[in-house]
């Protein structure tokens, strides 16, 4: 494949805890959303593991984030997303 024809990457963090079915659902709605159009780069940070992340998000998991950007929390939010990343 060629260099230029590669989707770009779309580094996003995903915090997360161990056997969340949000969570779950969360991610698969969001490569459903890709669908090819970037190469997703997920960092999946399980909150359980950072005390300070813990304390900030308790229960209030699954949160998608980009960079310092929260782009959802529970649920997807596929029109958030869209707008904040190029194409």
């Amino acid at each position: 494949m060629n260099p230029a024809s590669r989707p770009p990457v779309l580094a996003l963090t995903l915090l997360t805890r161990e056997d969340c079915p949000l969570c779950m659902e969360l991610r698969e709605a969001l490569e459903i959303w890709n669908a090819g159009r970037y190469t997703l780069a997920i960092d999946f940070v399980d909150v359980d593991e950072d005390p300070v992340l813990r304390s900030q998000h308790g229960a209030r998991v699954p949160v998608l984030m980009l960079g310092e950007t929260e782009i959802c929390a529970g649920h997807f939010d596929p029109t958030r997303l869209a707008g904040l990343v190029p194409g």
